[in-house]
């Protein structure tokens, strides 16, 4: 019976040990980073061409993708006293690579075809424009975009986010963009025409990133 109470009382003692232990580490508090806010200064800021990159991907239904590259040629950003942002990128097309294809012929046949009228026809349209119509601080240094895509003469709106970082009288911007490529007449195997292809199909939602840097025009 002894043994018994012993027993017992090991096992409240051990019990109320580890209550306390738990209730000391629930106290603790989890410390958040912040991120420093990102403020637009007012000015015209422009692209810095050698320093800049715009990366494109797209997949297949069937689980296969490829990506690469394309020149950002030019562009600029004017920004008020007010923070409202507008401005507009030039994108060259034929400057388009493929990163993931290895091998030298398929590679160029696949640029080739990414070129033709079956997708987006660089012979006639040779540029894409991005144009930026609004820009606003969503938290630290995240911003929401608002501006209009022109590929193949089409122009829609388009809505994105995107980090901006200011570094000393320049800024750089991560940006994530996702266009439905059948909205602007891209539309070989495209999942919104045709149902009868399989794996064979090639998803509308393409997916670009633009890394770039920005500095702040001294003439102005």
């Amino acid at each position: 019976m002894r043994l018994s109470i012993i027993n017992i009382t090991i096992i409240g003692l051990l019990l109320i040990t580890g209550c306390s232990t738990k209730d000391k580490n629930s106290s603790k508090e989890v410390k958040v980073l912040s991120v420093k806010e990102t403020k637009l200064n007012a000015g015209i800021y422009n692209v810095l061409e050698g320093s800049s990159q715009v990366l494109w991907e797209c997949e297949w239904l069937g689980g296969a993708r490829h990506d690469g590259s394309v020149q950002l040629v030019s562009g600029s950003i004017d920004i008020s006293s007010s923070s409202d942002v507008n401005g507009k990128f030039i994108v060259d097309l034929n400057s388009m690579k493929c990163f993931d294809l290895k091998n030298e012929g398929t590679n160029k046949k696949l640029i080739g075809h990414l070129k033709s009228d079956d997708f987006f026809d660089v012979t006639n349209y040779p540029n894409a424009v991005l144009e930026l119509v609004s820009g606003k601080n969503i938290s630290g240094n995240e911003f929401k975009f608002n501006g209009n895509l022109t590929i193949k003469g089409r122009t829609h709106p388009i809505t994105f986010k995107g980090t901006v970082t200011e570094n000393n009288l320049s800024y750089d911007a991560d940006l994530k963009l996702i266009f439905d490529r059948s909205k602007y007449d891209v539309r070989y195997r495209s999942a919104s025409l045709f149902s009868d292809l399989g794996d064979r199909i090639i998803a509308d939602d393409v997916k670009l990133t633009v890394k770039a840097k920005f500095k702040r025009d001294s003439k102005i």
